[in-house]
């Protein structure tokens, strides 16, 4: 939109536009309303120091009048308002350095080599991740620095990613399976790693994608979940078993799926071992160790780690109210309040 198309979509003359964006007058609190409204932004966001985050404005673009995306997107926005806030008050966010060189290889490669880079940055090249997810989540915040939050969405959406400055942030639909969730957090992640999050991805389906961006991801997404190295001295030779598939769903966590195609991807079993894999249904399947906690994981509702330590460092130290922290947690204010000092007057909330 161009500034005389601008000012004719808001009633204003475009030489008192002009004059106002130069700075040689004020605007008026109905004009800045006008043009909120027509730049499809938020009033607050014009009165910013910071310019609006393009992941914001790119995602409304992207995502029409999907309701389940513009549900994401609305706590999206409260994440990044909180964060530009806590910035402001000079609680920052963790210096991150996980941006890995992509080079020119097939997507395929680049996600592998970035998975590998990664786990040789953090210190488990080879070594299993935590089973549990909210602790996996846990392991890659406190490594990393990022902030990683599980939302329950309808379908619709599987995770995002956002770089804003130093704040990363990763969300995860929680409705879906665990280890669709995982997958998606590690998908997230490789999105991340490769920069590609500089303004926003949006990820409706994340085994559905067919632009490098996705493969690179998706790659990544299996080799940092199921190192080579480490699949190559757990997977039996010879026949694989039902019993052999559900110790390596166990201890990596994934999908049969995902782990079916990762073995035939790295030449570790055919085509046709890698069907019958996909194909297992038994009981030694679906029981396995960890199923129960698995299902657990559904609807699960987490903030973004690090985001809520600035938050509660904040709002002990007087510099925001309960609001921004009950907000954030999805919790009543006066309930919040009540469990943190229950000798506070209420006013606090406000």
């Amino acid at each position: 939109m161009t500034q005389q198309e601008l000012a004719q979509r808001v009633n204003l003359d475009p030489t008192a536009l002009s004059k106002a964006l130069s700075g040689k007058r004020d605007f008026k609190s109905l004009e800045l309303a006008l043009i909120a409204e027509a730049l499809d932004v938020r009033t607050q966001d014009l009165l910013a120091n910071d310019p609006v985050p393009e992941v914001t404005l790119a995602a409304r673009r992207q995502t029409g009048a999907n309701p389940v995306m513009e549900s994401a997107l609305r706590q999206v926005d409260e994440i990044l308002d909180l964060n530009r806030l806590l910035s402001d008050l000079g609680y920052e966010s963790p210096a991150t350095d996980i941006a890995g060189a992509v080079g020119d290889e097939p997507p395929y490669v680049q996600g592998e080599r970035l998975a590998n880079w990664l786990r040789e940055k953090i210190g488990l090249p080879e070594e299993d991740l935590p089973y549990e997810i909210f602790n996996f989540a846990k392991l890659l915040e406190s490594e990393l620095g990022i902030d990683i939050a599980f939302i329950p969405l309808e379908p619709g959406l599987d995770g995002l990613s956002i770089s804003c400055g130093q704040f990363k942030l990763a969300l995860v639909n929680s409705k879906s399976s665990a280890t669709r969730q995982r997958f998606t957090l590690a998908h997230e992640l490789g999105h991340l790693v490769a920069g590609d999050a500089s303004q926003l991805r949006i990820d409706e389906n994340v085994l559905g994608g067919k632009s490098p961006g996705e493969q690179r991801a998706n790659a990544f997404a299996a080799a940092f979940l199921m190192p080579e190295r480490s699949l190559r001295t757990s997977v039996p030779k010879g026949y694989i078993s039902e019993a052999n598939v559900a110790d390596l769903l166990t201890r990596y966590a994934v999908s049969l799926d995902a782990l079916a195609y990762r073995l035939h991807n790295r030449d570790l079993i055919s085509a046709e071992t890698r069907d019958r894999i996909r194909s297992m249904s038994s009981s030694q399947i679906s029981l396995r160790q960890g199923r129960s906690t698995d299902l657990q994981t559904r609807n699960y509702r987490r903030a973004p780690g690090n985001l809520l330590f600035r938050t509660m460092e904040a709002y002990v130290a007087g510099q925001i109210s309960i609001r921004p922290l009950s907000t954030l947690l999805d919790v009543d204010p006066y309930l919040l309040l009540e469990e943190l000092s229950p000798t506070t007057d209420p006013d606090m909330i406000l």
